[in-house]
């Protein structure tokens, strides 16, 4: 068995590109519309969803409908994950990557009538490409497990306790790290720093990158939770960073 010595880790700090299309209408005619997605490196991009609407349909049950069509195709999915909040159509990026200004989602009405057209939406959060967070010490965790619960009855066989698992707990990720308030990655006024992400309360995407041949890597969502300086008198200025894990991990 092989094993490894841990220098050379890396921990990644990104963000996932949010584009969010708002869907206004007046009162809808049943028919088609079309919604019409364009993506740098979408296999097909543009790509136009054709969407049947009913007589009536308030703004919240066209982007539903929205929704449910443009998730049936694979060359969307593949990239972005879709959701209704209230009137909006929330398109995110499933991987963070640099900031792709073509991504929009526009709409407009075909055999359909009652949508207000909308060529352009907008772009909620640009998107930020994974770098690498500078002068880490040390990584610890994510700390995973799963929680269980007690399913033992009268006939359980022969008096053993039996118990199912239910959530898969991610945990929490802690860094130490050497701190240089200037530089980008720990900068509280930088773009991507951690202090501006844990100020901002930005949900961030991480990876950790493993220092075996084929760099193994752990990647997943989460929050930062803390960031605590240590300035001792005879020693470097370090800070302790807490992340709190979550959603589901990947593991490449």
């Amino acid at each position: 068995m092989a094993s490894y010595d841990a220098f050379g880790s890396q921990f990644k700090v990104g963000t996932a590109q949010i584009e969010t299309a708002t869907v206004v209408v007046t009162t809808v005619t049943a028919g088609n519309s079309d919604w019409t997605l364009t993506a740098s490196g979408m296999t097909g991009s543009p790509i136009t969803t054709v969407v049947a609407l009913a007589n009536d349909d308030t703004a919240n049950e066209v982007a539903v409908k929205a929704v449910a069509a443009m998730n049936l195709d694979s060359d969307i999915t593949d990239l972005f994950d879709l959701k209704v909040e209230g009137d909006d159509i929330v398109i995110t990026k499933k991987v963070a990557a640099a900031n792709d200004a073509t991504l929009n989602l526009a709409y407009a009405d075909d055999t359909s009538g009652g949508l207000t057209d909308d060529a352009t939406s907008t772009n909620t959060q640009a998107g930020a490409a994974l770098t690498t967070v500078a002068q880490v010490k040390s990584i610890s965790g994510p700390s995973l497990g799963t929680d269980t619960e007690d399913v033992t009855t009268h006939d359980s066989p022969n008096a053993w306790e039996e118990v199912v698992v239910t959530l898969l707990r991610s945990g929490e990720v802690t860094l130490d790290i050497v701190y240089d308030p200037a530089d980008d990655t720990h900068d509280g006024t930088a773009t991507g720093g951690l202090l501006t992400r844990l100020q901002n309360r930005n949900v961030t995407d991480f990876a950790i990158v493993f220092p075996d041949a084929a760099s193994t890597t752990w990647y997943f969502d989460g929050y930062i939770t803390g960031f605590e300086p240590d300035n001792p008198v005879d020693g470097a200025v370090t800070a302790s960073v807490t992340i709190k894990v979550t959603g589901e991990m990947t593991i490449n």
